[in-house]
């Protein structure tokens, strides 16, 4: 591809030894419709995703566990006690769950297989309702004391324990928020009746508690969604019991579930989209799944003894820093990938090799894998782990294939490539699986891809027009590209926002490279640089209040660049226009990518 075209793309001056190899641009989706409270935008639940919960099909109660379509029944606990109230580790090594076969209900571990079995705690008056920390290394749960009960913490390896609450009284069904600040737990409301409420508290016992539902009903079993924004409970009010969602601070108490029948235990899948939860609609209790919405609902068992409690398994822990990834190296030389925490400032390097070129990495949406392109052997499609572990090549071919993106349920990797003779989009399974699909076949030149949120759309850049703009690809129900800019200027390398309603893209519009918003309509929303310099890769926060992006500004002196000027990392905060810089090396830092919360 000439200079001139590759200009367009990723910028000569940016990154020599990408564009002489030619970088085309990219994809976007629309925002699919948003429950009260808005919902997540993670992965969806995989094969993986077994769900365990307690069951009296045997006479007494036991631990099973299924795949989330129902398949896979497997019986992991067999004794004459009663063993109930399973959760997973956030490892998914482990589960934890009540027994009595001490005539006691204590607390125990099991491995997923069964295996493995160990009790944990030691309460002379009992020990119940086990939820993880999400770091794995804790276990809340209520103790019994006399006619009491108050919320403990152990650890899951020394085996200490400590109280955190004995009020408001009856404390039950303990939940730790998925950074792990904050934990939610029912109790009852002496001044209200004694009905039962959902309470909050922060994990390290500042701050006072919070009464989140306060109402005349009776609120139990709280369940945080995967981002931490929502809170998923029961509700017992005018004899029934049903799933409701509110936001993280009590606000908006929705119902999802409206049925004569009980309802309850509800918690969700890893993609914030689906919940499970245990309802007696059919006679007696069983296990079904329906969306955060309350529609698509499915039963999952079908058997004359009651099953109940069940749990997804966590997503990975949620973090609480911001973690921005970028191609690292001189200006004409070979890029490594680094990592830096915004907080601390601390650099990683995932890659180390002077020999190769590294660049435009993107991340998993679960924040645990990195996709990137490389020239090891021909530029290829690579993958790692999140500390640059496990490096896998997924491409294997003569032409270039460059500017991976993930699809939003974690099972796709679209990117470009030239191997057809210009420049189009692909995809291919997360795992290289498959032979890559052409989801573009023009002669003119496709790249930069990004997904909707929903995976069912994607935006590019094109030159099919004759500039580059940015055409919207319906990829679940193919048909013609449209183009949304129609500008004679070049805009390329969008970048679609976590909430699907705007995207960020960069172009010249205006003489010199800088960052714009429009719709995913096309109608430009904003201009968020306004720089003689070249301003260029957006990349959105996992908020969608920021956007990261690269910029030789440094090097503006006299109302031009320098030549050879390095690129730094900037974050623009889209309310207030501010920028910061995140980078001030000598070398030169491009490509960013915001790594999700998990």
């Amino acid at each position: 591809m000439l200079c001139a075209v590759a200009l367009a793309l990723a910028g000569c001056s940016l990154i020599p030894s990408v564009t002489q190899q030619a970088t085309p641009p990219a994809s976007a989706t629309a925002a699919p419709a948003q429950p009260t409270p808005a919902p997540s935008t993670v992965p969806a639940p995989g094969a993986s995703d077994r769900i365990v919960f307690a069951s009296d099909r045997g006479g007494n109660q036991e631990i099973f566990s299924m795949n989330a379509d129902g398949s896979g029944l497997a019986r992991l606990t067999d004794h004459p006690a009663n063993d109930y109230d399973p959760d997973w580790s956030p490892s998914r090594h482990q589960i934890a769950f009540v027994s009595d076969r001490t005539k006691i209900p204590e607390i125990y571990l099991i491995g997923p297989d069964g295996s493995g079995l160990r009790r944990i705690t030691d309460e002379p008056e009992g020990a119940m309702a086990p939820a993880w920390s999400p770091d794995g290394t804790q276990i809340a749960y209520v103790a019994t004391k006399g006619a009491t009960t108050l919320l403990k913490v152990i650890a899951v390896e020394h085996g200490e324990t400590h109280a955190l609450f004995a009020n408001p009284p009856r404390i039950g069904a303990p939940a730790w928020s998925p950074d792990g600040v904050r934990i939610a737990f029912s109790a009852t409301d002496p001044t209200a009746g004694n009905n039962r409420e959902i309470y909050l508290a922060n994990a390290d016992q500042t701050g006072g508690i919070i009464n989140l539902t306060n109402n005349a009903a009776s609120d139990d079993h709280p369940a945080w969604s995967p981002d931490g924004q929502r809170i998923a409970f029961d509700r017992r009010s005018g004899g029934q019991r049903d799933i409701y969602v509110m936001n993280a601070d009590g606000t908006a108490q929705t119902p999802l579930t409206d049925d004569p029948a009980d309802d309850d235990s509800p918690s969700w899948a890893r993609d914030g989209l689906h919940m499970v939860f245990a309802s007696n609609h059919a006679g007696n209790f069983e296990i079904y799944t329906m969306s955060d919405s309350g529609t698509d609902l499915i039963r999952l068992t079908e058997h004359p003894a009651n099953d109940q409690s069940p749990r997804f398994p966590p997503p990975p822990p949620l973090r609480t820093s911001d973690e921005i990834l970028f191609s690292v190296g001189s200006i004409g030389g070979t890029h490594n990938l680094q990592v830096v925490v915004l907080d601390s400032g601390q650099h990683s390097d995932l890659t180390g090799s002077l020999l190769f070129d590294d660049i435009a990495p993107t991340w998993s949406p679960d924040g645990q894998h990195v996709a990137f392109t490389s020239d090891r052997g021909n530029f290829d499609i690579y993958v790692m782990g999140a500390d640059g572990s496990g490096l896998v090549n997924l491409t294997h071919n003569a032409a270039r294939d460059m500017h991976p993106v993930w699809s939003p349920d974690s099972k796709r990797i679209a990117f470009e490539s030239n191997r057809g003779g210009s420049w189009d989009i692909y995809v291919m399974g997360a795992d290289g699986s498959g032979v890559p699909i052409s989801l573009t076949d023009s002669p003119a030149n496709d790249g930069n891809p990004t997904w909707s949120p929903d995976g069912e759309q994607m935006i590019f850049a094109s030159n099919r027009s004759g500039n580059f703009d940015l055409y919207l690809l319906d990829v679940a129900n193919s048909g013609e590209p449209v183009n949304l800019t129609n500008s004679p200027a070049n805009d390329v390398l969008p970048a679609w926002s976590p909430d699907g309603k705007t995207i960020a893209f960069r172009s010249d519009r205006n003489g010199d490279n800088d960052i714009y918003l429009m719709s995913p309509q096309g109608t430009i929303l904003q201009q968020i640089t306004n720089n003689l310099a070249d301003d260029t890769t957006p990349a959105w926060s996992p908020d969608g209040q920021r956007v990261a992006f690269a910029s030789n500004r440094t090097g503006l002196t006299g109302g031009a660049v320098m030549q050879g000027a390095p690129y730094d990392i900037f974050v623009v905060t889209i309310s207030s226009g501010a920028i910061t810089q995140i980078t001030t090396t000598p070398t030169s830092e491009q490509y960013p990518a915001w790594r999700p919360r998990r």
